[in-house]
């Protein structure tokens, strides 16, 4: 069986020596070195993370299998706070709608997909630091730090190619949200709550790693690049917070399936290449 076929569940029941064994052999076939594999909890749950390194980026094995993604309004029942939250944002924006069709909206709809294993970059980082400038095609329309001009896919088609070219690519939008979530279908990776203040500077619940070992949806101004250019996940590029939007409307958008569909179409030209992070992905052959 190909270790791309490894699941959570399987990879959870393997004892400490076989996960070790399993874990070097992935270091093998994908070209890494395996720097640790040992037990990680988060939120109340508790697994296993492996975690291997690559030219200095730090990457950890996401285990893949069949998951259930997306917000299910049906399931949903916020809290007192969250609602008060709420109310508060819908007076103070005029927000008409109520809060699941509001929430419907910015989510991803439920769903249940099968993903493959795969190493996932624990931190996200800047595509033109992965990318060393003259990383580029033999294109015109492409300059020292990337594409100038073309279509409005211009950046993201660069992007691809460059990431490509090492062997690696950006997360798929919903392998994206299943590495956020780690198999939690609540609002957030760790409840359907969130703590008092706003998403921003140091909150211990989203900075920590979450059960993958993946340091993820941590800062609303991170949105993340995706396989497609039209999904970026992870965050709104910092509207929510420049805006004094509130907690609501400041937290929400690190739920593990927001969707901020206006950030996502301002990638054009390369505009955002240098201010928009990608988390690589090393396939598992």
């Amino acid at each position: 069986m190909s270790h791309a076929d490894l699941t959570w569940s399987a990879w959870s029941g393997l004892s400490d020596e076989a996960a070790a064994r399993t874990a070097a052999a992935i270091a093998r076939s994908t070209g890494t070195r395996l720097t640790g594999v040992g037990p990680h909890a988060y939120a109340g749950r508790g697994g296993r993370v492996a975690f291997f390194d690559r030219d200095g980026v730090s990457f950890a094995l996401v285990p893949g299998g069949t998951a259930q993604l997306g917000h299910d309004p049906g399931r949903f029942v916020p809290d007192a706070r969250l609602r008060a939250d709420f109310a508060e944002a819908s007076t103070e924006w005029a927000l008409t709608e109520p809060l699941d069709r509001f929430l419907a909206e910015v989510t991803s709809p439920p769903r249940r997909v099968s993903l493959p294993a795969s190493l996932v970059a624990v931190r996200s980082v800047e595509a033109d630091t992965l990318l060393p400038p003259d990383d580029d095609d033999d294109d015109d329309s492409e300059g020292e730090d990337g594409p100038e001009g073309g279509d409005e896919n211009d950046g993201h088609a660069w992007l691809m190619a460059g990431l490509d070219r090492l062997g690696l690519r950006p997360p798929t939008p919903d392998e994206w949200e299943y590495a956020c979530g780690a198999g939690a279908t609540t609002l957030f990776r760790w409840g359907d709550g969130y703590p008092e203040g706003l998403p921003y500077g140091t909150v211990p619940l989203i900075q920590e790693p979450n059960l993958f070992g993946l340091v993820i949806g941590d800062d609303p101004y991170r949105a993340e690049f995706t396989t497609d250019p039209a999904v970026l996940c992870g965050g709104d590029g910092g509207a929510s917070l420049c805006g004094g939007y509130g907690s609501f409307l400041s937290w929400i958008v690190l739920a593990t399936s927001y969707r901020e569909r206006e950030l996502a179409g301002t990638v054009h030209d390369g505009g955002l290449l240098g201010e928009t992070p990608v988390r690589p992905v090393a396939p598992i052959p």
